[in-house]
């Protein structure tokens, strides 16, 4: 009868096992900069949260999110503190310190150039801006971010160059811009106009820059560190899912005019291997 008394030890034995690899999750803080200030910010996160990130990683790790301005997001990737967030932008300076997932998680529409009317009403439809900081013009730009082909000629033209930080640099940019403080900025066109009202946006013009591609990349980021390492396998592994490509297409088809979002969307089928449904 040895073995009515054994019963309830393997039993409990069982549960603490269980119990203990529940609680052997590593925790995982997804950043989100914080560029608006408000709801959009909260909501845009969530959507990526509950479509992507948490499907993903939630099997492995304990996850939670954390609001705090670009600056900050950076300098805690490239730090030793696992971190990750979305859509960041790939660059090889960054590339030496963070991690980024071998598929872009979204593919944005290119910055443009903005300017008060008076300023920007007699400049082509696709401007140069490497021209314009020759002619001693002064550029509002975010401190922390990178502008890819024009990080060069910001560098070579710093003196001419406002750099923004801290929390809503957009809204900085913006009141910079209305006062005249400076005569251009680079931004993608929802996060600056997200911060004007009809009046103001009536005093501001737009051109496609010269410099740039048509399109850019964000990608899933993460800390060059093991759990790093691993959250990025993992998002790799479900870029490959139907349900990720189901989401992919519904984002950029919903951002987007028709034209660039099937352009965009061919780019993952022919260089990532993304399969869309109902596509041409």
């Amino acid at each position: 009868m040895a073995w009515v008394f054994n019963l309830p030890l393997v039993l409990v034995v069982t549960f603490i096992s269980i119990t203990v690899k529940a609680n052997e999750k590593s925790a995982l803080t997804i950043l989100t900069p914080s560029y608006f200030a408000n709801e959009y910010d909260e909501k845009n996160i969530n959507q990526h949260f509950y479509k992507v990130i948490e499907p993903a990683l939630s099997d492995e790790f304990q996850l939670s999110v954390q609001f705090t301005n670009h600056a900050r997001v950076m300098k805690r990737l490239a730090s030793e503190k696992t971190s990750c967030t979305y859509n960041a932008i790939k660059t090889p300076e960054r590339a030496k310190n963070m991690l980024f997932s071998n598929v872009p998680t979204y593919m944005h529409m290119q910055r443009q150039l903005f300017a008060l009317k008076p300023n920007i009403d007699n400049i082509p439809s696709s401007a140069s801006v490497e021209s314009l900081l020759a002619n001693k013009q002064i550029f509002g730009v975010i401190g922390s971010t990178s502008y890819q082909q024009l990080d060069p000629i910001f560098e070579k033209h710093n003196t001419k160059i406002a750099h923004i930080y801290g929390e809503n640099p957009f809204l900085q940019l913006s009141k910079l811009l209305l006062n005249r403080r400076i005569d251009y900025i680079v931004a993608y066109r929802e996060s600056l106009y997200s911060h004007l009202d009809a009046k103001q946006l009536k005093l501001i013009s737009s051109r496609t820059i010269k410099e740039y591609p048509q399109f850019i990349n964000g990608f899933f980021t993460c800390s060059k560190t093991a759990a790093g390492y691993r959250a990025i396998a993992l998002i790799d592994e479900y870029m490959k899912s139907a349900e990720m490509a189901a989401y992919i297409q519904q984002l950029h088809n919903q951002s987007n005019h028709p034209d660039d979002a099937k352009a965009m969307l061919n780019i993952y089928t022919q260089r990532y291997g993304i399969r869309f449904e109902n596509s041409d």
